[in-house]
Order: structure tokens, then C-alpha cells, then sequence
């Protein structure tokens, strides 16, 4: 028979073993390095000097087309069936494990009733690249001094600057900051640094550090037709930069029809409602 005291221990060993576990769940891996001593592969700086190019016209409505929202930003696997085995994802430890740590909401591994996704948990903005991995439309208004990129999901708005440079020292925001430039009459670059660190590249829950710096590439491939070619630069969870990319159709269909902003409450209804009667295990939505 065992003592009390044994009793009393093995008591406690289960109370606080789930709380423990919970705990290990909820810290998720971080970068092992002070980011801020890493440089970028890629120049921070815009071409000195600037192209010569006239300005294509980006007017009008952009809905994703050929290819779809995708569910990965890696141009290898935009389906997110190679999780965490993309060919053209160079991951550095900490980052391939984190997002393997994940559960994405939507996409071949879904686990929405788990879901570790800041976005639906705390309405964290979608931020660079994920974006576009909704079925929302996006709109340009362009000035000589500034392009501003309108997104229907949010709404969300970016502050593109033309002919600038990035700040030495920019504080991390949530889409950063961001400058600008056109080359060869037909493509607008976007090229942007000083995000924090909060939001998923995707919906696979690709993570960035505060070391980011996101390229995109608008090419204007014909009347009807904008391609988009991104570049993720980030030497704090990545060793080398890689490739996204996305393409979109003119639309027809008018601009904020329908207001999608992130609700959380709406959310926690949507699981109570559709998700929770056919989950019996465990969830993330408390």
C-alpha cells in the first residue's frame, strides 16, 4: 500500500503533467540567434539608379486566377502537400520545426478544430503573402509619389512608397514598410522591410522573423492579366531566399461588395456551430 505522501504526490504529477504539456504547446520554437546581427541575402536598397520605365496602368479589380489561393507560398508546392519537404524551401531548424508544430486551418493537413492560427485566434492581419491566399480581390491606386494597395479582406491597406529609401532603423509593423519602383513599362516592385514577426507566411504556418524582407514582383502580362512574383529574404529562418507566386484576372465584379473583416468572436461561433458537435477530441478553441 502506498503512503500517503505517495498519494499525494502522484496526485499532483497529474494535475500538473496536462498543465505542463499545454504550456510546451503554447512556446512555440523560436529563432536561435539575435536576428537583428544577421544581414539579408538580398540588397535592401533600391537600384541606384533607378530604371527608366513608363508606368503600366494597374487600374481596375484583381481576383486571384490562374493557380487559385493556393495554400503554400512556395512556388514548388503552392497545394501544401510536401509540408515541411518543399524543394524550394532552404528551412533553418527552428523554422521547419515550428511549422511542422503547426496546425493550418485550411489544406491538406487541416485541423481547423486545433488550429494554431493567429489569424483566427486573435484576428492577427494576414499579412505579406498570406494575403493572397483568400479569395478576395485587390485594387491599385497609383500617384507619382505613391501606390496604394487596397485588399477587400480586412480591409487592409498598403503604403507603397516611390523613388524612396527604407528608414535605418524601422520600427516592425504588421506590413512593414515599403518602397517602390517601375521596370521595363510593365512591372511595379514592391520591396519591403521592418514587419514583426507576428503573422504566418501561409496557411501552412511558414514563420518570418522581424529579419524579413519580402519582394513582389506585379507584371502586367496583358490587359486582363497581373502576375506576381515573390521573394522571401529572411537569413533568421530561412538559408537562402525562395520563391512565390501568384496570378491574378481582372474582375468584373465590383470592389468591397462584401466587407470581410477578421472577427474572433465570429470565429469561436463558426467552430461552436460546424465544428464542435463532430470534434470529441481536443481543441484549441477555449
Amino acid at each position: 500500500m502506498r503512503p500517503p505522501w505517495m498519494r499525494i504526490v502522484l496526485l499532483a504529477s497529474m494535475v500538473a503533467l496536462p498543465i505542463l504539456l499545454e504550456a510546451q504547446a503554447a512556446d512555440p520554437p523560436k529563432p536561435p540567434m539575435d536576428v537583428y546581427t544577421l544581414k539579408n541575402f538580398l540588397p535592401t536598397a533600391p537600384p541606384s539608379p533607378l530604371p527608366a520605365s513608363s508606368v503600366p496602368d494597374l487600374s481596375g479589380d484583381w481576383a486571384l486566377g490562374l493557380g487559385g489561393i493556393g495554400q503554400s507560398l512556395s512556388a514548388a508546392d503552392p497545394a501544401g502537400r510536401m509540408r515541411g519537404k518543399e524543394p524550394d524551401i532552404p528551412y533553418q531548424p527552428w523554422a521547419l520545426e515550428y511549422t511542422m508544430k503547426q496546425f493550418p486551418p485550411t489544406g491538406p493537413d487541416a485541423a481547423f478544430e486545433r488550429t494554431t492560427d493567429p489569424n483566427i485566434h486573435t484576428c492577427e492581419p494576414l499579412g505579406l503573402g498570406r494575403i493572397y491566399m483568400y479569395p478576395a480581390k485587390t485594387k491599385f491606386v497609383q500617384t507619382p509619389a505613391v501606390v496604394y494597395i487596397l485588399h477587400e479582406l480586412g480591409p487592409a491597406f498598403r503604403i507603397v512608397w516611390l523613388n524612396a529609401r527604407h528608414p535605418e532603423d524601422p520600427d516592425p509593423q504588421y506590413w512593414g514598410h515599403s518602397i517602390g519602383w517601375y521596370e521595363n513599362g510593365d512591372t511595379l516592385v514592391v520591396d519591403t522591410v521592418g514587419v514583426n514577426d507576428r503573422s504566418w507566411l501561409d496557411q501552412l504556418g511558414h514563420p518570418h522573423t522581424e529579419r524579413l524582407h519580402f519582394i513582389e514582383r506585379y507584371k502586367k502580362t496583358d490587359a486582363n492579366t497581373l502576375s506576381l512574383d515573390m521573394t522571401v529574404d529572411d537569413p533568421g529562418a530561412y538559408t537562402a531566399p525562395w520563391p512565390g507566386k501568384r496570378n491574378f484576372t481582372k474582375s468584373a465584379t465590383g470592389f468591397m461588395r462584401y466587407m470581410w473583416v477578421c472577427s474572433v468572436r465570429d470565429n469561436y461561433e463558426h467552430y461552436d456551430k460546424v465544428g464542435k458537435s463532430g470534434n470529441p477530441g481536443a481543441t484549441s478553441f477555449k
